[in-house]
Protein backbone atom coordinates (compact mmCIF):
# COMPACT_ATOMS: atom_id res chain seq x y z
CA UNK A 1 0.00 0.00 0.00
CA UNK A 2 1.70 3.40 -1.33
CA UNK A 3 1.17 6.19 1.56
CA UNK A 4 1.13 9.16 0.36
CA UNK A 5 2.57 12.38 1.99
CA UNK A 6 0.76 13.78 4.70
CA UNK A 7 -0.95 17.17 3.71
CA UNK A 8 -2.10 18.36 7.37
CA UNK A 9 -0.93 21.26 8.66
CA UNK A 10 1.38 21.19 12.74
CA UNK A 11 -0.92 22.69 15.37
CA UNK A 12 1.46 25.46 16.03
CA UNK A 13 1.98 26.26 12.71
CA UNK A 14 -2.17 26.32 11.90
CA UNK A 15 -2.34 28.86 15.02
CA UNK A 16 0.07 31.32 14.12
CA UNK A 17 -2.12 31.24 10.52
CA UNK A 18 -4.82 31.85 12.62
CA UNK A 19 -2.85 34.58 14.77
CA UNK A 20 -1.54 36.52 12.20
CA UNK A 21 -5.12 36.58 9.89
CA UNK A 22 -6.76 37.65 13.25
CA UNK A 23 -4.35 40.48 13.33
CA UNK A 24 -4.52 41.48 9.40
CA UNK A 25 -8.07 41.62 9.68
CA UNK A 26 -8.19 43.48 13.17
CA UNK A 27 -5.50 46.20 12.35
CA UNK A 28 -6.98 46.60 8.84
CA UNK A 29 -10.57 47.23 10.43
CA UNK A 30 -9.58 49.65 12.98
CA UNK A 31 -8.29 51.92 10.09
CA UNK A 32 -11.12 51.57 8.22
CA UNK A 33 -13.40 52.33 11.17
CA UNK A 34 -11.14 55.26 12.41
CA UNK A 35 -9.56 57.37 9.38
CA UNK A 36 -12.88 58.60 7.86
CA UNK A 37 -13.69 60.23 11.31
CA UNK A 38 -11.00 62.83 10.41
CA UNK A 39 -13.18 64.17 7.94
CA UNK A 40 -15.38 66.01 10.60
CA UNK A 41 -12.72 68.16 11.28
CA UNK A 42 -10.83 67.97 8.05
CA UNK A 43 -12.97 70.19 6.00
CA UNK A 44 -12.77 73.35 9.10
CA UNK A 45 -8.88 73.36 8.39
CA UNK A 46 -9.34 76.59 6.14
CA UNK A 47 -6.76 79.02 5.39
CA UNK A 48 -8.94 81.51 7.71
CA UNK A 49 -7.99 78.70 10.82
CA UNK A 50 -6.16 80.46 13.88
CA UNK A 51 -3.46 77.95 13.81
CA UNK A 52 -1.57 77.78 17.24
CA UNK A 53 -4.73 78.70 19.07
CA UNK A 54 -5.39 76.24 21.84
CA UNK A 55 -8.94 76.70 22.36
CA UNK A 56 -9.53 77.10 18.55
CA UNK A 57 -7.92 73.54 18.37
CA UNK A 58 -10.07 71.91 21.20
CA UNK A 59 -13.02 73.27 19.86
CA UNK A 60 -12.04 72.19 16.60
CA UNK A 61 -11.74 68.44 18.15
CA UNK A 62 -14.43 68.48 20.57
CA UNK A 63 -15.36 64.73 21.15
CA UNK A 64 -13.70 63.48 18.05
CA UNK A 65 -10.95 61.58 19.33
CA UNK A 66 -13.21 59.78 21.96
CA UNK A 67 -15.29 58.28 18.64
CA UNK A 68 -11.98 58.10 16.99
CA UNK A 69 -10.83 55.77 19.54
CA UNK A 70 -13.84 53.43 19.04
CA UNK A 71 -12.50 51.75 16.34
CA UNK A 72 -9.87 49.45 17.77
CA UNK A 73 -12.76 48.15 20.58
CA UNK A 74 -14.98 47.44 17.41
CA UNK A 75 -12.59 45.51 15.35
CA UNK A 76 -11.16 43.64 18.18
CA UNK A 77 -15.01 42.43 19.19
CA UNK A 78 -16.26 41.87 15.71
CA UNK A 79 -13.05 39.99 14.69
CA UNK A 80 -13.18 38.31 18.03
CA UNK A 81 -16.46 37.17 17.75
CA UNK A 82 -15.91 35.74 13.92
CA UNK A 83 -12.88 33.52 15.16
CA UNK A 84 -13.53 32.80 18.90
CA UNK A 85 -17.61 33.31 19.05
CA UNK A 86 -18.77 34.25 22.51
CA UNK A 87 -16.62 33.05 25.02
CA UNK A 88 -13.85 34.78 22.86
CA UNK A 89 -15.64 38.29 23.59
CA UNK A 90 -16.04 37.29 26.78
CA UNK A 91 -12.54 36.48 27.57
CA UNK A 92 -11.50 39.58 25.84
CA UNK A 93 -13.67 41.90 27.97
CA UNK A 94 -12.67 39.98 31.22
CA UNK A 95 -8.84 41.37 30.41
CA UNK A 96 -10.31 44.63 31.84
CA UNK A 97 -11.15 43.48 35.37
CA UNK A 98 -8.12 41.88 35.96
CA UNK A 99 -7.41 44.07 38.84
CA UNK A 100 -5.83 41.59 41.58
CA UNK A 101 -1.94 42.31 41.19
CA UNK A 102 0.48 43.46 43.86
CA UNK A 103 -0.19 47.03 44.55
CA UNK A 104 3.42 48.37 43.24
CA UNK A 105 2.22 47.84 39.93
CA UNK A 106 -0.46 50.38 40.15
CA UNK A 107 2.43 52.67 41.34
CA UNK A 108 4.27 51.87 38.46
CA UNK A 109 1.49 52.47 36.12
CA UNK A 110 0.81 55.97 37.70
CA UNK A 111 4.59 57.19 37.99
CA UNK A 112 6.71 54.96 35.07
CA UNK A 113 5.75 57.69 32.04
CA UNK A 114 5.55 60.65 34.40
CA UNK A 115 9.39 61.14 35.25
CA UNK A 116 10.53 61.56 31.62
CA UNK A 117 8.00 63.66 30.86
CA UNK A 118 8.83 66.15 33.75
CA UNK A 119 12.73 66.21 32.93
CA UNK A 120 11.82 66.64 28.88
CA UNK A 121 9.89 69.39 29.86
CA UNK A 122 13.14 71.30 32.21
CA UNK A 123 15.53 70.22 29.20
CA UNK A 124 13.02 72.03 26.54
CA UNK A 125 12.54 75.26 28.37
CA UNK A 126 16.23 75.40 29.17
CA UNK A 127 16.96 74.97 25.69
CA UNK A 128 14.21 76.90 23.93
CA UNK A 129 14.60 79.49 26.25
CA UNK A 130 11.12 79.76 26.91
CA UNK A 131 9.54 80.15 30.48
CA UNK A 132 7.81 77.23 32.26
CA UNK A 133 4.78 77.85 34.45
CA UNK A 134 5.13 75.35 37.07
CA UNK A 135 2.10 74.23 38.83
CA UNK A 136 1.65 74.36 42.11
CA UNK A 137 2.28 71.02 43.75
CA UNK A 138 -1.42 70.31 45.73
CA UNK A 139 -3.58 71.66 42.64
CA UNK A 140 -0.97 69.73 40.20
CA UNK A 141 -1.21 65.89 41.95
CA UNK A 142 -5.09 66.67 42.45
CA UNK A 143 -5.97 67.49 39.15
CA UNK A 144 -3.17 64.92 37.37
CA UNK A 145 -4.98 62.03 39.16
CA UNK A 146 -8.52 62.93 38.66
CA UNK A 147 -7.25 63.16 34.67
CA UNK A 148 -5.58 59.80 34.57
CA UNK A 149 -8.44 58.02 36.09
CA UNK A 150 -11.04 59.88 33.55
CA UNK A 151 -8.39 58.94 30.81
CA UNK A 152 -8.11 55.68 31.54
CA UNK A 153 -11.68 55.07 31.60
CA UNK A 154 -11.80 57.22 27.93
CA UNK A 155 -9.28 54.73 27.06
CA UNK A 156 -10.74 51.31 27.28
CA UNK A 157 -11.78 51.38 23.43
CA UNK A 158 -7.94 51.71 22.29
CA UNK A 159 -6.57 49.47 25.10
CA UNK A 160 -9.14 46.70 24.39
CA UNK A 161 -8.29 46.60 20.85
CA UNK A 162 -4.45 47.14 21.55
CA UNK A 163 -3.30 45.59 23.85
CA UNK A 164 -6.40 43.24 24.55
CA UNK A 165 -6.68 42.14 21.33
CA UNK A 166 -3.51 42.85 19.62
CA UNK A 167 -0.51 42.56 21.94
CA UNK A 168 -1.39 38.80 23.85
CA UNK A 169 -1.49 37.99 19.50
CA UNK A 170 1.85 39.16 19.25
CA UNK A 171 3.16 37.67 22.04
CA UNK A 172 2.17 34.09 20.77
CA UNK A 173 4.55 34.89 17.94
CA UNK A 174 7.53 37.21 19.06
CA UNK A 175 9.81 38.22 21.66
CA UNK A 176 8.39 40.65 24.06
CA UNK A 177 10.39 43.66 22.77
CA UNK A 178 9.35 42.66 19.02
CA UNK A 179 5.83 42.38 19.83
CA UNK A 180 5.97 45.56 21.65
CA UNK A 181 7.23 47.44 18.72
CA UNK A 182 4.90 46.03 16.23
CA UNK A 183 2.16 46.88 18.15
CA UNK A 184 3.63 50.65 18.63
CA UNK A 185 4.35 50.57 15.03
CA UNK A 186 0.70 50.12 14.21
CA UNK A 187 -0.80 51.86 17.49
CA UNK A 188 1.32 54.87 15.75
CA UNK A 189 0.20 54.35 12.17
CA UNK A 190 -3.72 54.47 13.20
CA UNK A 191 -3.15 57.72 14.75
CA UNK A 192 -1.60 59.21 11.89
CA UNK A 193 -4.88 61.46 10.62
CA UNK A 194 -5.66 62.35 14.18
CA UNK A 195 -1.88 63.73 14.44
CA UNK A 196 -1.23 65.30 11.20
CA UNK A 197 -4.39 66.93 11.48
CA UNK A 198 -3.73 68.11 14.66
CA UNK A 199 0.00 69.34 13.76
CA UNK A 200 -1.63 71.15 10.77
CA UNK A 201 -4.03 72.99 13.05
CA UNK A 202 -1.28 73.76 15.75
CA UNK A 203 1.37 74.56 13.82
CA UNK A 204 0.16 75.87 9.95
CA UNK A 205 3.46 74.24 8.76
CA UNK A 206 3.98 70.51 6.33
CA UNK A 207 7.57 70.26 8.08
CA UNK A 208 6.44 70.62 11.49
CA UNK A 209 3.69 68.67 11.14
CA UNK A 210 6.01 65.94 9.69
CA UNK A 211 8.44 66.16 12.37
CA UNK A 212 5.35 65.63 14.95
CA UNK A 213 4.42 62.84 12.81
CA UNK A 214 8.12 61.59 13.49
CA UNK A 215 8.17 62.26 17.09
CA UNK A 216 5.02 60.96 18.09
CA UNK A 217 5.53 57.84 16.62
CA UNK A 218 8.99 57.61 18.66
CA UNK A 219 6.84 58.56 21.81
CA UNK A 220 4.03 55.87 21.06
CA UNK A 221 6.53 53.25 20.56
CA UNK A 222 8.74 53.56 23.80
CA UNK A 223 5.18 54.00 25.85
CA UNK A 224 4.23 50.50 23.98
CA UNK A 225 7.61 49.26 25.35
CA UNK A 226 6.74 50.27 28.81
CA UNK A 227 2.77 49.04 28.84
CA UNK A 228 4.04 45.68 27.25
CA UNK A 229 6.18 45.18 30.59
CA UNK A 230 3.32 45.91 32.58
CA UNK A 231 0.89 44.21 30.50
CA UNK A 232 2.58 40.76 31.07
CA UNK A 233 3.64 41.21 34.81
CA UNK A 234 0.05 41.89 35.43
CA UNK A 235 -1.22 38.61 33.71
CA UNK A 236 -2.22 40.33 30.93
CA UNK A 237 -4.40 43.63 32.46
CA UNK A 238 -6.35 45.85 30.44
CA UNK A 239 -7.00 47.94 33.31
CA UNK A 240 -3.04 48.39 34.37
CA UNK A 241 -2.74 49.46 30.87
CA UNK A 242 -5.75 51.88 30.71
CA UNK A 243 -4.20 53.44 33.45
CA UNK A 244 -0.37 53.82 32.58
CA UNK A 245 -1.87 54.87 28.87
CA UNK A 246 -4.35 57.76 31.02
CA UNK A 247 -1.73 58.68 33.29
CA UNK A 248 0.96 59.54 30.64
CA UNK A 249 -1.68 61.15 28.79
CA UNK A 250 -2.99 63.15 31.90
CA UNK A 251 0.77 64.23 32.47
CA UNK A 252 1.46 65.12 29.15
CA UNK A 253 -1.55 67.37 29.08
CA UNK A 254 -0.29 69.69 32.08
CA UNK A 255 3.04 69.76 30.25
CA UNK A 256 1.46 71.50 27.25
CA UNK A 257 -0.43 74.16 29.32
CA UNK A 258 2.91 74.42 31.72
CA UNK A 259 5.08 74.96 28.23
CA UNK A 260 2.57 77.58 26.89
CA UNK A 261 1.94 77.51 23.87
CA UNK A 262 5.29 78.39 22.37
CA UNK A 263 5.08 74.24 22.61
CA UNK A 264 1.70 73.46 19.72
CA UNK A 265 3.36 76.22 16.89
CA UNK A 266 6.76 73.78 16.80
CA UNK A 267 7.39 70.45 17.01
CA UNK A 268 10.39 70.90 18.98
CA UNK A 269 8.00 69.61 22.26
CA UNK A 270 6.93 66.82 21.05
CA UNK A 271 10.75 65.71 20.19
CA UNK A 272 11.65 66.50 23.64
CA UNK A 273 9.49 64.35 25.22
CA UNK A 274 10.12 61.47 22.56
CA UNK A 275 13.77 61.47 23.17
CA UNK A 276 13.92 61.58 26.61
CA UNK A 277 11.21 58.75 26.67
CA UNK A 278 13.49 57.07 24.26
CA UNK A 279 16.20 57.38 26.67
CA UNK A 280 14.01 55.65 29.69
CA UNK A 281 12.74 53.24 27.68
CA UNK A 282 16.89 52.45 26.54
CA UNK A 283 17.53 52.44 30.67
CA UNK A 284 15.11 50.22 31.34
CA UNK A 285 16.43 47.79 28.40
CA UNK A 286 19.75 47.92 29.37
CA UNK A 287 18.68 47.50 33.13
CA UNK A 288 16.27 44.32 32.07
CA UNK A 289 19.52 42.57 29.93
CA UNK A 290 22.40 43.42 32.91
CA UNK A 291 20.30 41.06 34.69
CA UNK A 292 21.14 38.84 32.62
CA UNK A 293 17.34 37.87 32.37
CA UNK A 294 13.96 39.47 32.08
CA UNK A 295 13.06 41.00 34.99
CA UNK A 296 9.87 40.34 36.67
CA UNK A 297 8.77 39.21 33.25
CA UNK A 298 6.76 36.05 32.90
CA UNK A 299 8.47 33.24 30.56
CA UNK A 300 5.27 31.40 29.51
CA UNK A 301 3.55 32.81 26.44
CA UNK A 302 0.02 34.59 27.60
CA UNK A 303 -3.12 33.05 25.74
CA UNK A 304 -4.32 34.97 22.83
CA UNK A 305 -7.55 35.28 25.14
Amino acid sequence: MKLEPSTSIPVDIARKQLLKKELVIFSMLALIISWPLILIVAHNLTPNFPTGNRKAVEELFGSLPLLYGTGPLISAVLVTLFYRGSAGVKALFKRVVEWRVSFRWYIFAVILPVVPQWIALVIWGLLSNNEIQFPALSSFLFSWIQIALVSAVYYVTEELGWRGFMLPRFLSIYTWVKASLLTGIIWSVWHYPLWATSGWATTGSLKETMLILGASTMFSIGLSILVTWMFINTKGSVLLAMLLHGSSQANLTKMYTAAGDASLTAADFILTQALFLGITVGLFLLLINLQGKLAMITEEPLDPL
